[in-house]
Parts: structure tokens; sequence; C-alpha cells
């Protein structure tokens, strides 16, 4: 993985700060990585989301992380996620632009994941969408009802521990959304998956999860 560089992203409320990070060879898909809830400290450097990132680039995906808007350098205010859910559609637009031939991938972590669930139940689950990544979704604190995605690939990673992701909930739902979910809990953890305390557990099922969802096809 090359150091990211800034890429020019245009929101429907102003400029959004983002990063592309590119792998070693040429592209074999895009993907776009959102990050947890701006009101709690969420960027688009939080841990997770950087690891998030190094899985989908090791396996070929050159990818974005941008901040939602009023986050960091980007215009804007936090709309409850209203508004960040166009700042997503934004970015998956301007990534999918440049190569739309190649497979576009969505991640997301906490309130990433439910602006990435919102986002495919907004536009459907076949507008160019190849595969989901979700990381701890807090699907507790949303009305789900229109997240059903076919057997579009899915592949979830939560904290066996985490509250806001029960994990009997968690696989239920998951089976609902999507006819080809795959699903792993971390052992121990709770909502911050030890990305501070064991991040290579962490590291570890976000390669079985990207390696799921078939990044490199």
């Amino acid at each position: 993985m090359t150091a990211g560089e800034p890429f020019p992203l245009a929101g429907p409320a102003g400029a959004l700060e983002a990063v592309l990070d590119r792998p070693a060879g040429p592209p074999r898909s895009r993907a776009v990585v959102s990050h947890p809830h701006p009101l709690y400290g969420g960027t688009m450097d939080n841990a997770v989301v950087v690891l998030a990132t190094r899985a989908l680039v090791a396996a070929g995906a050159e990818t974005l992380r941008f901040n939602f808007r009023g986050v960091g350098r980007s215009a804007g205010v936090h709309d409850r996620g209203r508004g960040e859910r166009d700042d997503l559609a934004a970015a998956a637009d301007a990534v999918a632009s440049r190569e739309p031939r190649l497979p576009l991938l969505l991640a997301g972590y906490s309130f990433g994941a439910a602006m990435t669930l919102e986002h495919l139940a907004s536009r459907g689950a076949g507008h160019g969408v190849a595969g989901v990544l979700l990381i701890a979704p807090p699907f507790t604190h949303y009305d789900g009802d229109a997240w059903r995605f076919g057997t579009l690939p899915l592949a979830v990673i939560y904290g066996e521990r985490d509250s806001l992701t029960p994990p009997e909930a968690l696989r239920e739902n998951a089976a609902r959304w999507s006819a080809a979910a795959w699903c792993e809990a971390l052992p121990g953890a709770a909502h911050d998956l030890g990305s501070l305390a064991a991040p290579r557990a962490l590291e570890a099922a976000l390669a079985r999860a990207v390696a799921a969802l078939a990044c490199g096809s």
C-alpha cells in the first residue's frame, strides 16, 4: 500500500476531504470506506477505517476514504445521516467513474456501515456494487426494513461483546439483508473491535472478510 494521496471530491454540501490509497500493482477493483459517527469523533483516520483500507488495498482495490460533511476539512454540517448518505453516494460515483469496468466495493464501520446500508437501499443493490463490507453495523439504531439486497455478497465483522450489534440478532438480520452474507465475530471484542488493544485479530478478520467478497475477481 502506497501512501494515500489527496483526492478531489465534490459533495452535495461542498468539497469533501478524501484520500485515495492505491495498491502496488494495477487495481483489480475500486472501494470506498465510510467512517464512524461524526458526533463521537469518527473520521477517515479512525483506526478501524485505516485497517479496512489496508485490507482492501492489499487485495488489489484502489480505495477511497473520506470525511463526511462537517468533519475535518469537509464542508457542511452534520445532517443526522440524511446528507451523509448523499456524501457516500458522491464518493461512490466518483470512484466508480474512474474505471467503470472494475468491481465497486463499499465498506463502512459503525455509522459508516449504516450509511452504506442506507445508500444501498436508496439506490438498489444492483446499482453497480459488487460487494459490501460491514464492520460493527449499529443496526438496532436504524429502521432497516428496506435493507434487503438479494444475493449481493456481504461480509460482516462484529465484536462478540458489542452492545450496539447484538451478535445473535446481527446474524439473523445479516441473513435477511443478503442470502450471500458471511459473518465473523471477534471473541471478547466490543464496538472498537480491539483496534487499539489487539489490532492483529481485526487485521486477520478483515483479510478473511475481503477474501469472502472475492475482491480481486
